[in-house]
C-alpha cells in the first residue's frame, strides 16, 4: 500500500510539473529535464507560441507525458549501441514489427498508415548528417532509422489515437507534443519513440494527414534547404552568418504559414485542401 501511495504521489508531481512548464515556460527546467538531445548545430529561429488545444486534448497530452515520465524516470533515452552498422542491422529487424504495429493502430483508430517513400530505412548520408548536426556526434541518439506515421483528418482524432496507444501496452520511452513545444517551422505532430521487441527504438508520428502530405512534399524541400545551410556551418566549424540566419527564418516562415493554417483547419474539423 505504501509503495502504491508513493507511486501515486510521484505521478501527481510529474503532472503538476508538466502543468507548470506549460504555463510558465521551459526556462524553469534544465535541459536534462526537458530531455533535450545534445547538439552542436547552429540554430537561429525563435520558438513559436504553443498551439491552442481543447481542455480534453491538453489533458490527454499531459497525462500521456506523465505516464511515460513515471515509467522512464530521469534516464536519458538512447539506443543500446553507438555503432551505426549495428543500429542499422537492429533497425532492419525492428522495421518489420513497427510496420505491423502501425497498420494495426491505424486500422483501430481510423487513421492511415504512411511509411517512408520507397519503404526504406533512413538513408546513411542523412543519418550521418543528423548525427553531426543534431546529435553532437552520438549515434545512440538516432531513433528514426526505422520510422512510420499515421495520418488523421482532425486534431481530435490524433489525440484519441494517442490515448489508444497509451493504454494498449506499447513500450513508449519518449514523447514530444509539438502543440506544446512548437518548432520554429510551426510543424506539428505527436512524436513517439517506441522500443520494439529486439530493444531497438523506432519513431512513430501521429499527425494530420494534410500536414503529413505537405511535409513529405513542399515542406520537405524547404526543410532540406534549412538543414543544408546548418550542416555547412557545422562542417566548417563556424556560426551561421547573418545572411544564412535571414534565409533560414524566411524558409521557416513559409512553412509556418502552412502548418499553422492546417492545424486550425484540423482543430475545426475541416478537411484540408490536400484531401
Amino acid at each position: 500500500m505504501g509503495q502504491k501511495r508513493t507511486h501515486q504521489r510521484r505521478h501527481l508531481l510529474v503532472y503538476v510539473l508538466l502543468l507548470i512548464g506549460l504555463f510558465l515556460g521551459p526556462a524553469l527546467f534544465p535541459a536534462s529535464a526537458r530531455e533535450s538531445l545534445p547538439t552542436d548545430g547552429p540554430r537561429c529561429s525563435e520558438k513559436r507560441p504553443a498551439y491552442k488545444l481543447t481542455p480534453k486534448q491538453l489533458a490527454i497530452s499531459l497525462s500521456a507525458q506523465a505516464r511515460i515520465q513515471s515509467r522512464v524516470g530521469d534516464r536519458i533515452i538512447r539506443q543500446e549501441s553507438r555503432d551505426l552498422d549495428t543500429l542499422y542491422a537492429k533497425a532492419a529487424e525492428a522495421d518489420v514489427e513497427v510496420r505491423r504495429i502501425t497498420r494495426s493502430i491505424a486500422e483501430q483508430t481510423g487513421g492511415t498508415a504512411v511509411f517512408p517513400p520507397g519503404g526504406r530505412l533512413k538513408g546513411r548520408q542523412r543519418a550521418d548528417e543528423k548525427i553531426l548536426v543534431e546529435l553532437g556526434g552520438d549515434a545512440s541518439g538516432l531513433m528514426d532509422i526505422a520510422r512510420s506515421s499515421i495520418g488523421y483528418a482532425t486534431v481530435d482524432k490524433v489525440y484519441q489515437a494517442l490515448q489508444f496507444i497509451l493504454y494498449n501496452g506499447y513500450d513508449i520511452v519518449r514523447m514530444k507534443d509539438r502543440a506544446l513545444d512548437p518548432l520554429a517551422t510551426g510543424f506539428w505532430n505527436i512524436h513517439l519513440n517506441i522500443r520494439m521487441s529486439n530493444r531497438h527504438i523506432v519513431e512513430l508520428q501521429l499527425q494530420l494527414m494534410e500536414i503529413l502530405r505537405y511535409s513529405l512534399g513542399e515542406g520537405h524541400k524547404l526543410y532540406e534547404q534549412v538543414r543544408g545551410i546548418e550542416a555547412d556551418a557545422v562542417r566548417e566549424g563556424r556560426s551561421l552568418t547573418p545572411e544564412e540566419m535571414a534565409r533560414i527564418d524566411e524558409l521557416n516562415q513559409e512553412q509556418r504559414r502552412f502548418y499553422e493554417a492546417a492545424f486550425q483547419r484540423g482543430q475545426a474539423g475541416i478537411r484540408g485542401i490536400a484531401d
